[in-house]
């Protein structure tokens, strides 16, 4: 059996084991809903099993696990809580062969390139929660009324939703639950209803070490359960990854009630390459940074690359000849550098934009702009890798998150004009200078306008 065979094998038992399952107590159990959401491998379209699609019933069975959970939870000493969670992380580590393959037959993210560096990272973020949990420290302040202290505690808020997107389940899954579980709160999880079971599976393993309850996972649509999720009164606080207007559905949801959300949203994120940059990195850095190895679904990828004037053709050829090395093929073979968009849905998604940026007639297909043919991608969701010149900035392809493996490459002259087009957007994310020039890499971070700045 070869290495591909055995990963599929291994990656579809799990599957199997999981379809219809959502852990509550501690323990996999049927939903109290009869309805399923089909679940899809994305390298080739075929059904591997099927996630519960849980209503309100399931939201309140989930919550009220959480709260009970919660009222002993909350007492146990943050430095034992923390032993807990990398308690949590070493069973993680010891099946993370399990987890990673797993996580590529739900995505379609190629396990070489994607899955297995996310497993890893996944692991690592947990212990890097557990070894916090003894900075949770309030502070002493000095007073001046006689025979009085003046001071801080860092108190649990209670039972926290947390609402993951498909396109890295694993890694937000544990950047969620692990600081929450940590700080003493009790979670429960809505995984994504087109990869849920690497998230169950994470789940599964990580709560072993937990009393049960303190990690309780469902799975279904939005408004079904998700809505219900926010809204609840003993939900104290949500935590939101995924698109700009689901966010704020999820932000007016809450509202009502005071509970404190925490949203990471979209982006349409500029990587910009000025003229005095060491082209040997900052070429494979705009590759990397697109994330073309996951088709480009990831909210920090540079999909506006601009390139100054004088170096603008260079870079552009450049980027072809790297784009060409890469292999698409099936995400649990350990040959491909890029898998398969997540659905049907998301490839339809890419195509619509592709559709208008080919009708305007100074577009330029630099790279890609094509369903690749034949045997090893039939029925399956792929889509080559894509740049794109010539695509005016004003065009949706340039405006809108695709969330796809298509990016724009737009020349400019000078710095303030650069900038002046970066910033002009709703979006705000993430944003990527390269340059020798450290004076003017400081004036970027003082200027851009995102979050995250590189």
């Amino acid at each position: 059996m070869s290495n591909f065979e055995k990963n599929l094998e291994q990656a579809l038992i799990n599957a199997k084991r999981l379809t219809n399952k959502i852990l509550i107590d501690g323990k996999l159990i049927s939903a109290q809903t009869n309805n399923k959401i089909p679940v899809l491998n994305p390298s080739t379209g075929e059904n591997i099993g099927s996630a519960p699609q849980c209503d309100k019933n399931d939201v309140n069975i989930a919550v009220e696990s959480a709260h009970k959970a919660f009222q002993k939870w909350k007492k146990i000493p943050a430095r034992e809580r923390g032993k807990m969670v990398a308690a949590g992380a070493r069973r993680l580590e010891e099946r993370k062969s399990e987890i990673q393959t797993l996580l590529s037959l739900d995505t379609g993210n190629a396990l070489r390139t994607q899955a297995i560096p996310e497993t890893g990272a996944s692991i690592e973020l947990t212990n890097m929660f557990a070894g916090l949990s003894g900075e949770l420290k309030g502070e002493n302040y000095p007073t001046n009324i006689p025979n009085s202290i003046h001071y801080t505690t860092r108190d649990p808020i209670g039972v926290v939703c947390a609402i993951v997107p498909w396109n890295a389940p694993l890694f937000l899954t544990v950047a969620k639950i692990a600081p929450a579980i940590v700080a003493g709160n009790s979670v429960v999880l809505k995984t994504a209803e087109q990869a849920p079971f690497c998230a169950l599976l994470l789940s599964e393993i990580f709560q072993q070490e937990l009393p049960p309850g303190v990690l309780n996972v469902i799975s279904g649509y939005g408004e079904e359960c998700g809505e219900p999720l926010v809204t609840h009164e003993k939900v104290r606080k949500v935590t939101f990854t995924g698109s700009f207007t689901v966010g704020k559905i999820i932000a007016q949801k809450a509202a009502p009630k005071l509970c404190p959300v925490t949203l990471e949203l979209g982006g349409k994120n500029p990587n910009i390459i000025m003229s005095d940059a060491d082209l040997d990195i900052a070429i494979q850095g705009v590759i990397d940074g697109m994330r073309y190895t996951r088709q480009g679904q990831a909210c920090t990828a540079g999909s506006r690359i601009y390139i100054q004037e004088k170096i603008y053709d260079k870079v552009l050829d450049g980027a072809f000849e790297k784009l060409s090395k890469l292999k698409m093929g099936n995400a649990l073979d350990e040959n491909s550098d890029i898998g398969a968009i997540i659905s049907e849905e998301q490839l339809q998604r890419t195509l619509h934009y592709m559709d208008i940026a080919k009708k305007n007639s100074t577009t330029k297909v630099v790279y890609g702009g094509n369903q690749p043919s034949g045997d090893d991608y039939k029925n399956g969701f792929f889509y080559e890798p894509t740049l794109m010149s010539g695509v005016p900035v004003n065009s949706p392809v340039c405006q809108e998150e695709i969330f796809g493996p298509v990016a724009c490459a737009i020349p400019f002259k000078t710095f303030d004009e650069v900038m002046s087009s970066a910033n002009d957007t709703p979006f705000g994310l993430s944003a990527v200078l390269w340059t020798q020039n450290l004076s003017r890499a400081l004036q970027f971070v003082e200027e851009i306008e995102a979050g995250f700045v590189q």
